[in-house]
């Protein structure tokens, strides 16, 4: 059975929000995640735990539990930035940050990224140079095109990218890129199937045709959810729109399809790193 890559953005429901009014919210990361984990010994299955530094300063505890339960710890910058908004500076000292509070938790060499809101876009380019001189591999790059992110000319497959044109294969790069899952329609072009608000948005029968199609083809993918995603209880914040909170009851159900149906392993075994 082909292996794929499983992922958590692991964030609470207001890092959405200007990291100034954080503080203003009660948090639910530790519970949610829990029921992740939970989920995940009862399938079997290791993955990928893209932390926000912030959270991890928060709760310590739960990043050592991650980690001692068997999955990777990787980077979802400190502050859960948009690096579209970010100078080159400020995002690399976000990224620093992010790095040390991961690692001082974990005493473990932190080799993975993914960007808040995937804002690894054509104008920011420039942040895969930096994430070249610190890590391993990125999965910022959805290859698709909506109102909020995408770029829907990229390589939809794990590849090495240039690091001044993310989206042109280099085999010399020290970098890989795993990009999004997405289902490819002719004409059409690329739809998003990788987890998050559109495993909660399109049909289950859908996705799992759309992620079988990958695997059919000699492909592995990647998969995401956010603890939020499966909470039907997320407290309603007036700055947030209907997608947040869209069929939040359905989540469990079918994220609990997607662990059934597919075998998972983190990013870093399935590159071999």
């Amino acid at each position: 059975m082909q292996t794929n890559i499983m992922s958590v953005d692991l964030e609470d429901y207001y890092c959405d929000l200007p990291f100034s009014e954080w503080s203003k919210y009660e948090s639910r990361v530790v519970e949610n995640t829990s029921l992740i984990l939970d989920l995940f010994a009862k399938h079997d299955v290791k993955a990928t735990f893209f932390v926000v530094g912030y959270i991890a300063e928060l709760f310590p505890e739960l990043i050592k539990e991650i980690d001692r339960k068997g999955h990777e710890i990787a980077s979802h910058s400190y502050a859960h930035i948009d690096i579209r908004k970010s100078t080159q500076e400020e995002f690399e000292k976000d990224l620093k940050k992010s790095l040390d509070t991961l690692e001082n938790i974990t005493t473990k060499k932190v080799i993975g990224f993914r960007a808040p809101y995937f804002s690894i876009t054509k104008n920011s380019f420039w942040a895969i140079k930096i994430l070249s001189k610190y890590l391993r591999y990125d999965s910022s790059i959805f290859p698709v095109r909506t109102p909020l992110y995408g770029v829907p000319n990229a390589p939809r497959f794990i590849y090495k990218p240039n690091i001044i044109n993310p989206i042109v294969e280099d085999e010399k790069s020290n970098l890989s890129e795993i990009p999004l899952a997405t289902h490819r329609i002719p004409i059409i072009g690329n739809i998003p199937i990788a987890g998050g608000f559109h495993l909660r948005f399109f049909p289950y029968s859908y996705i799992k045709y759309g992620l079988n199609k990958i695997n059919k083809n000699n492909n592995s993918f990647i998969f995401y959810i956010h603890p939020k995603d499966l909470d039907p209880k997320m407290p309603r914040i007036k700055e947030y729109g209907w997608h947040y909170y869209h069929n939040l009851k359905g989540a469990l159900k079918k994220f609990e399809n997607i662990l059934e149906d597919f075998k998972f392993v983190t990013a870093k075994e399935q590159l071999k790193l």
